[in-house]
């Protein structure tokens, strides 16, 4: 893909034919990392400009406005059960994140800063659909489906700190004198440089580790964290913070598109696979055999017809909804 019709179509200046080519080129595999190795060579080589202040807030707008936009186009054309597919709209912050370098809001001068309040940022994700997120810091985060991230235009110059709905991977960069802060409901977990997967839904939190430490915090109870080691509230326990093993590669599987059961009921599968793909399951009787099982990249339909040939049932899926006969 052409390096100038990429700074081009990062400006809002393509033509929707050139965006229909660019979408298509996004599909093909491999497109996702090229594309993030010539934006970031072409952020590194950059300097940070004089721009005034109300011109940063207008070009923000404008950035917010195409994502938004953006993230439409890709819920009609993208498929729900194309786990693997990056949508386009991992964008916004490649998008955002250049111009906030560019405009030079990650200056220290706190003149600049004080002039008009940060810009609240707030990406949600779609079922089936994982966001990649380069932020200003050069921390990256990859979201998963059904998932919403909060941040501010002033993320990486006075503070970083993010809140978190859903589920999401962090690979923080490390910044000693900025610690970067994940706010998922009443839990609160900081970490200068490391990595971790952070869950949050339906008032049950999981911080894994996977490498560097954390200290998650809730309320006045603080747990530090190792690799390999995660802290969890789970909902209708005594809502205190706990601490556990986990299998990392059972944990971040969806980051590759790939779900995995291990020896799991099938109240619990269909659980997951709603909030994969979005789907409402309607069933009368449940199996109580568990299951385990790898499925890589596959579509709604193809994972039920394996677990139906396993556990003897049938199914039809209407839409949103899918009814489970024995």
């Amino acid at each position: 893909m052409n390096q100038e019709k990429l700074k081009r179509f990062l400006n809002n200046q393509t033509t929707p034919g050139e965006n229909r080519e660019i979408r298509d080129w996004l599909d093909q595999a491999g497109s996702e990392k090229q594309f993030f190795r010539m934006l970031k060579e072409d952020w590194d080589s950059q300097k940070a400009e004089e721009v005034s202040r109300s011109r940063q807030q207008e070009i923000l707008g404008q950035i917010h406005k195409a994502t938004l936009k953006q993230d439409r186009v890709n819920q009609v054309s993208h498929s729900v059960g194309k786990l693997a597919r990056i949508a386009a709209s991992f964008l916004l912050l490649l998008f955002s994140g250049y111009f906030l370098y560019e405009l030079g809001l990650s200056n220290d001068d706190p003149s600049t800063v004080a002039e008009s309040a940060p810009i609240k940022i707030q990406k949600s994700t779609a079922p089936g659909e994982k966001l990649r997120l380069l932020l200003p810091d050069k921390s990256e985060i990859i979201v998963n489906s059904l998932s919403t991230i909060t941040f501010y235009s002033d993320f990486g110059s006075s503070n970083r700190e993010i809140e978190l709905e859903g589920e999401a991977f962090f690979s923080v960069a490390p910044d000693k004198y900025k610690p970067f802060k994940v706010k998922t409901g009443a839990v609160v977990t900081t970490a200068l440089g490391t990595a971790f997967n952070a869950y949050a839904r339906e008032e049950e939190v999981k911080i894994s580790l996977t490498e560097g430490n954390v200290n998650v915090v809730k309320e006045k109870q603080v747990l530090s964290l190792v690799p390999g080691e995660m802290a969890s509230v789970v909902k209708g326990s005594v809502n205190a913070l706990t601490k556990e093993k986990f299998d990392p590669l059972v944990t971040t599987l969806w980051k590759e598109g790939k779900i995995r059961f291990q020896s799991k009921p099938l109240r619990e599968i269909l659980q997951s696979l709603e909030t994969w793909y979005g789907v409402r399951f309607e069933t009368k009787v449940f199996e109580n055999r568990k299951v385990t099982g790898l499925f890589n990249n596959e579509s709604l339909e193809d994972i039920l017809t394996g677990l139906s040939f396993s556990l003897g049932f049938e199914y039809q899926i209407d839409q949103k909804n899918v009814v489970i006969k024995f």
